[in-house]
């Protein structure tokens, strides 16, 4: 039996992240953060040929200097998917018009910039609702990767409004509905009306890669908050179960926010907000730790982006 994984990105910004907290407003990232970013990222995968799936926010596609990073990723072979138009972290409180103008409005910016139509979504803070499921079958989505069927989603949830105070509630909010806790693990096809239940009519749902039993999570920022013990304990336990990996990153995963052109971008926790482990941790050292854990996966799975993956599965029923 081949063993199926995928890297997947999202490719967010700190504008995007921290809507002009402590970053700049120019609508994307700073020259530099998104130049080093996406090359150290392809570096990561080039010895292994991974093709990777790189969930991306309309607005970044607004900057002039992003676009050619933007299309040299694509020309490599890395998939483009949708991460909604905004980052629109409360995306599942918002209403139905809205959810749709987030995703209808990143499809036309990616339409006109690479001519090509996303046909994957994954939103903000995994922080997905059941009524997307119309939306992005309607709009002619093969797939969504926005559950995260972790058996913390409760802690994450209380940390994340914890650290976000001084903000409003629709940037505390996260992770979706806490029924998303008990999806299917491996990827399937949802109900019409249900993300986490499986089904016949809905679309393919790509969950986060969780280990079995406890669920623990198992993506880029869990490894780096972690480290490698853990990573090889529950890396062992999904291959014996042979168990798909949807293996995830951030871009800021592959960036160094100690660089001068950076530092005074980053928020601390003084402004009321949580910073992700991958900004307080040395670019050395992170993919130091990333190289690590691909060359574990290597070993066993091939890699396959996502959008080939749901056609795999729906050519294989």
């Amino acid at each position: 039996m081949q063993l199926r994984a995928a890297i997947t990105s999202d490719i967010d910004t700190l504008n995007s992240i921290y809507h002009g907290i402590g970053c700049r407003r120019d609508g994307g990232y700073t020259y530099t953060e998104f130049q080093t970013g996406m090359e150290n990222f392809r570096d990561l995968l080039e010895p292994y040929e991974i093709k990777a799936t790189l969930f991306m926010v309309g607005n970044d596609f607004r900057v002039k200097k992003n676009i050619q990073y933007i299309l040299a990723m694509k020309s490599e072979g890395h998939e483009i998917a949708n991460h909604t138009n905004s980052h629109a972290q409360a995306f599942r409180l918002l209403q139905l018009e809205e959810k749709e103008a987030e995703i209808a409005e990143m499809e036309k910016i990616c339409l006109k910039v690479t001519g090509e139509k996303p046909v994957g979504f994954r939103c903000a803070g995994w922080n997905i609702s059941n009524d997307a499921v119309p939306i992005l079958k309607q709009r002619g989505y093969l797939y969504d990767s926005s559950v995260h069927p972790t058996s913390i989603t409760p802690l994450f949830k209380f940390l994340q409004w914890l650290t976000n105070l001084k903000r409003t509630r629709e940037e505390q909010t996260t992770f979706g509905n806490l029924q998303n806790m008990f999806s299917p693990a491996v990827p399937y096809i949802c109900t019409e009306k249900k993300l986490a239940k499986r089904g016949l009519n809905g679309i393919i749902e790509f969950p986060l890669t969780v280990t079995p039993f406890l669920r623990l999570p198992f993506y880029a920022t869990f490894l780096l908050a972690t480290g490698m013990r853990l990573f090889k304990i529950s890396y062992q336990i999904i291959k014996n179960l042979e168990r798909p990996i949807i293996f995830s990153f951030h871009l800021s995963d592959f960036v160094d926010y100690f660089h001068p052109d950076l530092i005074n971008q980053v928020p601390t926790s003084s402004d009321g907000v949580y910073v992700p482990q991958a900004l307080r941790t040395p670019l050395k050292k992170k993919i130091e730790l990333f190289r690590k854990a691909i060359e574990w996966i290597a070993k066993d799975y091939s890699f396959i982006t996502l959008k080939e993956w749901a056609y795999e599965i729906r050519k294989n029923g």
